[in-house]
Order: structure tokens, then C-alpha cells, then sequence
């Protein structure tokens, strides 16, 4: 990283992060939940790691808070990740009924040593995260290796869009224009039942609601809105959805039907295609194989909220069922990683307060731009005061002598420095402003500063 970048030049900050995250926290992270349980002192040589490469990435003095760079370059501490790890695992045992370390997870716990077990530190976390898991500790969806063989299905997955590129790149009437063009084609109204699904849950998390909306071709029409369970991700209730719906066309007394199920979900479908791992998935795999038994079966994926009517209806009728008497379901390994996951961001959103680091005009910045307004902020700087405080100046005091020589002394105050500073900014801006203004301010100071020759 260090051939990457200076103080002055080279890659930004947003391209080192991506450096580190990608080459060098991977490789100390690697297998972390089962050595968690190491002295600090060993854990405390590779966060000694995380700080280097935090001080390449932001420009930083040796001598900047840890916390200050976390919270800018937006990485956690390594020690809340590692729990964090050491916690899902613990949530994957106990869903692995067969796995050794099930039993042993249940077990008594014997402090005898100094230092805690793998055991010991996972029920710590494990009670530590019980409120955001929000769930009965004996109510997990059992987790089973080799759940699934490839097999011969009778109904087709598609989704492609012909026409369609990456998100973002076309407006919402066209993605609709062309979604419609390719149902109509693949599907006509005439001889095709349409079938569309959704699901919504609060917060991705809890309540969830899953919403069916079936068209036939004789222009009959049914709608569906059932609860998908108190603790619910997107994720489950729209496979609810479709389960509710393969269910329910099995359960119609008609037969040789062409059928299109038509829905937003991609990972659902992809669930489908890769091979059902989990237990809705594989129950959405049951319902679709007895409903392919005296029907012609297509899964398609269509974009979301483009203002497709049926698409537009499922949706209403999924967040109806959201509001309806939740039943309380067993938590899937991943819903409880997505609850593990939301806690651990509350926790790094809090710890932060106001401040978000991906809304930070800083990250538009070059280079030398980036060190120069981070330094700064933070006070950390070459500047005489904090040199001083170091123990690198005998004094802390500007070369105008009428105060110390700090960022703000600097950027509004110094005589010396008034004729440069007019230069830049004609009206009066507020200390603020300048460091933690929109980009083209930010760049001002920076430029500012490289005018005036002080070594930042």
C-alpha cells in the first residue's frame, strides 16, 4: 500500500481502502472465530496491522486517534469483527445438529482457565446478541449438509429481460416498456395464467408479508395476502410468496395450465437455480415440482417498481399481509445473520453518531487534498501547536506571534497569511465551512494551503 500512495500523491483513499479490505484484512482474518479466543497481546499485532494501513489509507500522523481514522475510513476494529464472526459461527452450530460442536455448545461451561474457551466466549456473545436475534434460542431452522441432489426439474427459472442492461442505467419507463413487451411475447395474456409475487418485511427483519396476485386468461383475477412470520427478511417472505402461490394454482382443480410466476426477488430465483440449501427453498422446490406434474411451469424475474400493474398489486398486498396476526417462525441461519449484521451496524452508526463516512465531500477529493483537509480536522498536523505538543517545536506560537499556530488560526486568523487567503475566499466563511463544507470548498482549503508553503 505504502508503494501506492503518499502524503502528495498517488491512489485516493477510496482505492487504498479497497486495497486493504480486499488483500490485506481477508488474510488476518482468516478462520478468526477459531482463534478468537488468542491472548490480547497476539490479536493486539494484528490491529497494530489495521492502524498502519488506517494511516496509509487516510494520510495520517502517527500520532491521530485510532477511533478518529476508524470513523473516517469507515473500517471497525478488528476485535468487533472477530466477535462478530465468532457469534455467526456459534449461530451456524446451532443449527448443524450433526456437527461435534453442537453437543459441545450445549454443554455446562467449567471456568477453570484464565482464559475463556471458544465455548465460554461464544454463549458470551450468544447472550450479549440475544435481544437483536429477537428470537427462542431453541427455535432455529435446522441447517443439514447435502440437503439437495440434482435432479430433473419441470419447471423453467428465467431471468433475463431482453433489452434490459444494468441497473440504473435506463429510466423506469423503459425498463416497464420492455418488461411488458417480453411478457407478452413469452406469455400472452390469451393462453397464459400470470402469476405475480412479493414480499416486504419492516426493517428487512421482522413482520413480514407476502402478497399474490394471479390473472387468468379468461380475465378472473385472485388475490392473496398472508403473514410470512414475526421474525421475517425480504428474503423469506418472498419465497412465502411463491410458495403461497405454487400452493395455491396446485390446489385449483385445472390441469394443463400454462403458468408464469412473475417476480422481482433475483435471489430467489438464483436460490432455485443454484440448488435449494435452506428450508423454504427447498419447500418452494416441493410445491414446484407437484405443480409441474400436469402443468407447464416458468419462473420469471421482472424488474421492480417500474409500475408494472400485477407487480404494483402483489406488493400491496404483501405489505397488507405484513399487518396481519404474525405466527412466530423458526430463524433460518440466514435471518440470523441478517439480524447479527443490522446490530453490528446500529453498534458502528451509534459509536459514530451525525457523522457518515460514505456522504463525506472528502471522498472526492485527490490525494493530497484528502491528507491535507483529514490533518486538518483532526489536528493531528505540522502545524507548531501539535509539534509542540510532540516535543518536535519549542513553541507553539505562528511566526506572526499573536496566537498559536492552529488549523483555525491558520485558515482565518494570521496576518501574515491574509493577502493569500483573499485570494480564495472573498466573502467571510466560517471554520467550518472550509473543512467540512461541500468538495469544491474542501479543495479550496487544500489549495489554500499548498499556497502558502506550511508543511500540513
Amino acid at each position: 500500500m505504502k508503494k501506492l500512495a503518499g502524503t502528495q500523491w498517488g491512489a485516493n483513499s477510496g482505492i487504498l481502502k479497497q486495497v486493504y479490505t480486499g488483500a490485506v484484512r481477508p488474510v488476518m482474518e482468516y478462520a478468526s472465530s477459531t482463534w478468537t479466543t488468542a491472548s490480547k497481546t497476539n490479536k493486539g499485532k494484528l490491529d497494530k496491522v489495521q492502524n498502519m494501513g488506517l494511516r496509509i489509507i487516510l494520510g495520517a500522523m502517527k500520532s491521530t486517534p485510532i477511533q478518529e481514522m476508524e470513523k473516517t475510513a469507515d473500517l471497525e476494529p478488528l476485535e468487533d469483527r472477530r466477535e462478530y464472526k465468532a457469534v455467526l459461527q456459534g449461530e451456524k452450530m446451532k443449527r448443524l445438529t450433526t456437527h461435534p460442536l453442537h453437543q459441545n455448545l450445549n454443554k455446562g461451561t467449567k471456568n477453570r482457565l484464565k482464559r475463556k474457551s471458544l465455548k465460554h466466549q461464544v454463549k458470551d456473545l450468544q447472550t450479549e446478541y440475544a435481544e437483536a436475534l429477537e428470537a427462542d434460542p431453541n427455535c432455529c431452522e435446522t441447517l443439514v449438509s447435502d440437503v439437495w441432489a440434482p435432479r430433473k426439474s419441470f419447471h423453467e427459472v428465467r431471468t433475463d429481460v431482453p433489452g434490459l442492461t444494468a441497473k440504473g442505467e435506463q429510466s423506469p419507463h423503459v425498463q416497464k416498456a420492455l418488461a411488458m413487451e417480453m411478457i407478452q411475447d413469452r406469455y400472452p395474456h390469451c393462453t397464459w395464467t400470470h402469476v405475480y409475487t412479493d414480499g416486504s418485511s419492516e426493517n428487512a427483519v421482522r413482520n413480514g408479508g407476502s402478497g399474490v396476485y394471479i390473472r387468468r386468461p379468461n380475465g378472473t383475477t385472485t388475490s392473496l395476502s398472508v403473514p410470512a412470520g414475526d421474525l421475517s427478511s425480504n428474503y423469506r417472505a418472498e419465497l412465502h410468496a411463491l410458495i403461497t402461490a405454487a400452493e395455491h394454482a396446485a390446489g385449483e382443480d385445472r390441469s394443463r395450465q400454462n403458468i408464469v410466476l412473475l417476480t422481482d426477488s433475483l435471489s430467489a430465483l438464483q436460490s432455485l437455480l443454484s440448488g435449494p440449501t435452506d428450508l423454504p427453498t427447498r419447500q418452494l422446490d416441493n410445491c414446484l415440482s407437484t405443480l409441474s406434474q400436469h402443468n407447464k411451469v416458468v419462473l420469471q424475474w421482472i424488474p421492480a417498481h417500474v409500475g408494472i400493474a400485477g407487480n404494483e398489486e402483489a406488493d400491496r398486498l404483501a405489505k397488507g399481509g405484513a399487518r396481519l396476526p404474525q405466527p412466530h417462525n423458526s430463524t433460518s441461519y440466514k435471518e440470523a445473520k441478517t439480524l447479527l449484521q443490522r446490530k453490528k451496524k446500529e453498534n458502528w452508526k451509534k459509536r459514530n453518531g451525525d457523522y457518515n463516512p460514505q456522504e463525506d465531500p472528502i471522498n472526492k477529493l485527490d490525494r493530497r487534498s484528502q491528507t491535507t483537509i483529514f490533518r486538518l480536522r483532526t489536528g493531528h498536523c505540522g502545524l507548531k501547536k501539535h509539534l509542540k505538543r510532540l516535543g518536535l517545536a519549542d513553541d507553539a506560537h505562528c511566526e506572526c506571534g499573536s496566537e498559536e499556530q492552529t488549523p483555525e488560526h491558520i485558515l482565518q486568523n494570521c496576518p501574515h497569511l491574509e493577502t493569500i487567503r483573499q485570494k480564495f475566499w472573498q466573502e467571510e466563511t466560517s471554520v467550518g465551512a472550509k473543512l467540512w463544507g461541500p468538495a469544491d470548498e474542501l479543495r479550496k482549503t487544500a489549495d489554500f494551503l499548498a499556497a502558502t508553503g506550511l508543511r500540513i
